[in-house]
């Protein structure tokens, strides 16, 4: 009777190795399923805040590039608008600022064609209101009223600012945390 049990032992023992090894490798493969599933979405979230920081970075750039034509354009049009009632209507065409005018709004269809890219809704929210802030300045300029308010509109811009720059930190502090101790790539510069 030893010798059935043996067998029997034997039996049960070789069917639990090999339940044991089945268990064992369902085992595995989840886990390696579920770190492939964790680096693919690790290699999406990557890549989406790349494509982000780009677009936060290059509206920043060109926000900053349309306020800058502000100046140029209202010391040419300070200077047509004093010289225009001397002038006959083909004179005033030629002293006309048509450059500085094209740089404005240049720069502001530059702006107004990334401002979909950038996601966060408030963000995006801000920054629309900063480009149509630009924009009256400009137009207000242009009217000869008694002139734009650029306190308000500076106001407007710099919380633009503000919240691309918030939104660039916010991510770079997700990578910190997300990096197991790598330190993230270094933050582009934004100019405020």
């Amino acid at each position: 009777m030893d010798s059935g049990w043996m067998s029997v032992w034997s039996v049960a023992a070789f069917f639990l190795g090999g339940i044991a090894t089945q268990l064992n490798g369902w085992l595995t493969h989840r886990r390696q399923r579920a770190e492939r599933a964790e680096d693919a979405e690790a290699g999406l979230r990557s890549r989406r805040e790349e494509f982000e920081l780009a677009h936060l970075v290059e509206v920043n750039r060109l926000l900053h590039e349309y306020v800058d034509t502000l100046p140029p354009l209202a010391g040419a049009l300070r200077t047509y608008w004093i010289q225009a009632p001397e002038l006959s209507i083909s004179e005033r065409d030629a002293v006309f600022p048509h450059e500085a005018m094209a740089a404005t709004s240049a720069a502001g269809k530059a702006v107004r064609s990334q401002i979909g890219f950038v996601l966060p809704d408030d963000v995006r929210s801000r920054v629309d209101d900063a480009y149509e802030a630009i924009d009256m300045a400009s137009t207000d300029l242009l009217m000869n009223d008694a002139g734009p308010d650029f306190g308000a509109m500076g106001e407007t811009v710099n919380l633009a600012y503000a919240a691309l720059s918030a939104r660039v930190r916010e991510i770079y502090a997700g990578q910190a945390t997300r990096g197991g101790g790598r330190p993230p790539a270094a933050p582009p510069t934004l100019r405020t």
